[in-house]
């Protein structure tokens, strides 16, 4: 994704956007505070550069990873004994790349995996804000010491934590690999 955004003239490019650090363009987009319109003109703003709406959202996308078709059935089976939410820390650029490579890849949408999706754009909360855990939580109308969060992001797991989740910080194993039965006893 950076070298897309350098090849388009966006040469400090990792200076506004690395995974440890974001620009307030960043994060006001993944908190559904400004529009996908008003992250184009703030990225070409911040660039410089004349960019194409389409350019943006194209080099903006190559952050996402392909659904593991591994994975994908891991999910279902999981679904057939417990309710599973999705709870993203993404934007409305991404949700949309998203759903429409699960719907390529899979025949299906993305919702048919799980009990229901929470995105902090539509939120306008994110983890690893516990205020964020709680809405979920409350708008799922699901317990929280009911409740098992997988995340393989640290201070997500804290956040989670705060709130009374119980939590499994997903390291190098693969999800697949996880026994759901033995970590909610």
């Amino acid at each position: 994704m950076t070298t897309r955004f350098e090849e388009l003239g966006f040469h400090d490019f990792k200076q506004y956007f690395s995974a440890k650090q974001q620009n307030i363009t960043f994060e006001a987009l993944e908190l559904g505070k400004i529009s996908s319109e008003q992250f184009y003109e703030s990225i070409r703003q911040i660039s410089g550069e004349q960019l194409k709406d389409e350019e943006i959202e194209e080099a903006w996308n190559l952050i996402l990873n392909p659904f593991v078709a591994e994975r994908m059935k891991f999910l279902e089976k999981v679904a057939s004994k417990f309710q599973i939410y999705l709870f993203s820390n993404t934007n409305a650029i991404h949700a949309k790349k998203f759903e429409e490579d699960c719907l390529d890849q899979f025949g299906k949408p993305l919702c048919s995996y799980f009990s229901d999706l929470y995105y902090s754009h539509l939120l306008h909360q994110r983890k690893p804000n516990p205020e964020a855990f709680e809405t979920v939580l409350k708008q799922a109308n699901i317990k929280a010491e009911e409740t098992l969060f997988v995340d393989d992001n640290w201070e997500n797991i804290q956040g989670a934590k705060l709130v009374g989740l119980r939590t499994h910080h997903l390291l190098n194993e693969d999800l697949c690999s996880i026994d759901l039965i033995k970590l909610m006893q």
